[in-house]
């Protein structure tokens, strides 16, 4: 089937923005030895240490001239950044010394979120917040204390959840970034987490609509992978973009497809029916390892038509041409090219698994990677082992910790396969009155801007009597808190820096304070410690540590005794070691932990590149020991449910088409620079976070040329995207690579006046039963001049 003509406009009109997107620039590559124009002598030094802005964990190289932070670089050892850095983390700097950071720990002076603060020592208010937790231990309600905290991986995670266990309460409530595709690996191999790529190794990457050179897990291990700097050859894999909207990621794949709303899952289907009908699979692969390809009868005795039949029999190239919009042609390029340039692999995006059936749709886009044989092999799917640091010590329970940790945790339940947004739960039970909260510790979380629901935390925050935060600065959420303890910033504070799961090999990278603390602050790592021991009894026992920087020392002594991987160092080196290992060898390089210590914190951090690709508990941990295409544990949870829903049928987001009143589909998504959520505090990136040169300083939103003309608005008309949830304002892009009778909103701007702009709070509430993950793709809304 050929595209229409809007298919084709919309297609070729995107593909002639290449030229202004491709400007942009994304990552930093700069030589250590680049000499600044105009610099004046003083005292410089360079410390290596880690960014901790977004879940990349890049290493960075800190510049500084009588001891003041004047630089950040890429630290070219780090070995998924490589010395590449994103505008994010180079911007560090001006949130280093920006003016609105918090000078000191502060007590809530007057009504609560009305701004009024009195500046107070921080041992008074650590002993405030001590005194106020250990009441609660006292009258024997330990579990009505709570966390919600945002991305944290690593030892501050860590120490976090044994503070809250030996407490004796059950509610760390994660307010971070989820995409489903833990549950996806959970069922098809029985291994619960998100996978990881390697991107280095392949030769073909199709990306479902995963924004991997903006707002993915690690924007840099793509960037790395795709692109050498300086080099104008193609030296990386080969790189599809298969999504919705001509994104930046888009610019820079070397070729994207255009899929209508909802049908990338289809598209994957329908590349695995040309797979099946031309033989082109690893039919060896499948044969050994994997199960539910062919018909089969389950354990209840029933006839199953296994993924072969559900294919070939539902995913014509028609067929799937006629729902997705790409020509047949096309599709079957795409399923030979997967099939011919090995190694290939399939990544995952939010797009498909932020769906009303997202979970199904995420299991059929990885089925590709399987048909192929991409598992636990170079180039594909890989499953590395945990960083082998030190554990903590054994947490220490007495009977008021024992009773609180066995309650239900707040906000508990989430839907059969994911936790969903465990966040908003805890935020309805409290507003509505169904849990006790009697104190909340706020960790760089900060809902009422981020939030769908941003008044319902309100809600909840009024009803909760004590209320701690540990953010630099004041934002929204944190104006309602009661007691305010700044945190150290990243470039002041020890932390370990561990890559997010999208790297296929462990690094645990070290950040170390590149300039003196600020006066005031204090490391929040250390305040956990502090108060452990301040209320005494076992809570100190299972939180031993005098300091931070001394826990992760101790944690490190599991690097050093576990005879294997390197401190970070320089491809040749890296390659080395490598190399030793897939031979059985591995030399030590210090024969006491402390030089080793000491060479950690100097290049900033270990790793180990070797990956065992031979090892089948790295494929498949399910019962049988195969890959299952067809779950059991899905069918019989869509059994138990009374779900009409079916594996590899129902993938596609349902084609509701909008009302007369709420004609137009909303997209929204993350932008590269505004996925940390840090751009009001860094705002020269305002100049740079999206694909329009001329939008500055301003949210705002696209639609297709068509489209703005139907609605008879022009380019850089100011309007009210509505919903009947609510409504923001926004300056409109007439953009020819958005798909006619959307609206595409970025997420994470803000109005000149610093108020957000949250295409979220948009958002009709469904989501997929299975996950309990939001729908992004299936609110209509309305445009209307301001």
């Amino acid at each position: 089937m050929s595209p229409s003509r809007r298919e084709f406009l919309w297609t070729m009109g995107a593909a002639a923005a290449t030229v202004a997107l491709k400007g942009a620039q994304d990552v930093f590559w700069e030589s250590d030895e680049s000499l600044d124009v105009g610099w004046v002598p003083g005292i410089e030094e360079r410390r290596n240490s880690a960014c901790l802005i977004c879940p990349s964990r890049c290493g960075i190289s800190g510049r500084l001239v009588d001891g003041r932070l004047v630089r950040i670089n890429g630290n070219p050892l780090h070995p998924l950044s490589r010395g590449g850095l994103c505008p994010r983390g180079v911007a560090g700097v001006q949130m280093l010394y920006h003016p609105e950071r918090l000078a000191g720990p502060m007590l809530r002076a007057g009504p609560r979120g009305g701004g009024q603060w009195e500046t107070v020592t921080r041992e008074h208010a650590i002993s405030r917040v001590a005194d106020r937790l250990g009441e609660l231990r006292a009258a024997g309600r330990p579990e009505t204390l709570a966390l919600l905290a945002g991305y944290n991986a690593g030892t501050i995670q860590d120490i976090w959840r044994q503070f809250l266990h030996s407490f004796g309460s059950p509610n760390y409530v994660a307010d971070e970034y989820e995409d489903g595709t833990d549950a996806v690996m959970a069922l098809m191999h029985g291994i619960d987490r998100r996978p990881s790529y390697d991107l280095d190794r392949a030769r073909l990457v199709l990306s479902f609509g995963a924004p991997m050179f903006e707002s993915w897990w690690s924007p840099l291990q793509a960037f790395v992978a795709f692109a050498s700097p300086g080099d104008e050859a193609e030296s990386g894999p080969r790189f599809v973009q298969i999504d919705t909207r001509f994104s930046r990621t888009a610019s820079r794949a070397h070729e994207w497809v255009g899929v209508r709303p909802g049908t990338h899952a289809v598209l994957a289907l329908g590349i695995a029916y040309v797979l099946i009908r031309d033989e082109l699979f690893d039919a060896d692969f499948v044969a050994r390892h994997v199960s539910g390809f062919e018909d089969f009868v389950d354990a209840q005795g029933q006839p199953r038509e296994g993924y072969r039949s559900l294919v070939m029999r539902n995913y014509r190239t028609e067929e799937v041409s006629a729902i997705t919009g790409v020509p047949v042609a096309r599709i079957t390029s795409l399923a030979r090219a997967f099939a011919a340039v090995r190694p290939s692999v399939a990544v995952c995006g939010t797009d498909v698994t932020f769906a009303p059936n997202g979970l199904l749709a995420g299991l059929a886009v990885h089925s590709i990677n399987v048909l192929m044989g991409s598992i636990n092999r170079p180039g594909g799917v890989l499953f590395p082992e945990d960083t082998p640091i030190r554990p903590l010590a054994t947490p220490v329970l007495d009977e008021t910790a024992r009773a609180g940790v066995g309650r239900e945790p707040i906000g508990a339940g989430g839907s059969t396969f994911a936790s969903g947004d465990p966040a908003l739960r805890f935020a309805e039970a409290v507003a509505g009155a169904q849990a006790p909260v009697e104190a909340l510790l706020l960790y760089y979380a900060n809902p009422i801007a981020s939030s769908a629901q941003p008044e319902v935390w309100r809600e909840a925050l009024e009803k909760i009597p004590f209320v701690v935060s540990f953010s630099p600065f004041l934002d929204e959420t944190t104006r309602y808190a009661d007691v305010i303890l700044p945190d150290l910033l990243p470039y002041e504070r020890w932390q370990d820096a561990p890559t997010p799961f999208s790297y296929p090999y462990p690094v645990w990278g070290l950040a170390q304070p590149l300039v003196e603390p600020r006066q005031g602050a204090w490391h929040t790592g250390d305040v956990v410690l502090a108060l452990a021991q301040s209320l005494g009894g076992n809570v100190a026992e299972s939180l031993p540590y005098e300091s931070f920087e001394g826990l992760l020392k101790e944690r490190a002594r599991g690097l050093f005794a576990v005879r294997r991987g390197m401190t970070l160092g320089g491809e040749f080196e890296r390659t080395h070691h490598r190399q030793m290992e897939e031979r059985g060898w591995w030399l030590p390089e210090h024969a006491e932990f402390e030089p080793f210590w000491e060479e950690l914190v100097e290049r900033g951090g270990w790793t180990d590149q070797f990956y065992d690709h031979t090892d089948p508990y790295r494929l498949a941990r399910t019962d049988s020991g195969r890959i299952e295409l067809m779950p059991a544990a899905l069918f019989n949870a869509l059994a138990e449910q009374g779900s009409a829903l079916r594996p590899y049928l129902d993938v596609a987001t349902p084609t509701a088409e909008g009302s007369r009143e709420f004609g137009l589909r909303l997209i929204p998504y993350r932008v590269s620079t505004l996925a940390s959520g840090t751009l009001s505090l860094e705002r020269w990136l305002a100049e740079q976070p999206g694909i329009f040169p001329d939008v500055l300083w301003h949210p705002w939103v696209e639609v297709a040329p068509e489209t703005a003309h139907t609605l008879g608005f022009s380019d850089d008309t100011l309007v009210w995207v509505v919903s009947p949830q609510g409504r923001y304002r926004a300056r409109l892009k007439v953009f020819p690579g958005t798909a006619p009778e959307t609206v595409c909103a970025p997420y994470g701007l803000r109005q000149p006046d610093g108020q957000p702009a949250n295409p979220l709070q948009l958002l009709d509430g469904s989501n997929d039963p299975l996950t309990g993950l939001p729908s992004w793709s299936s609110t209509f809304v309305r445009l209307e001049r301001v």
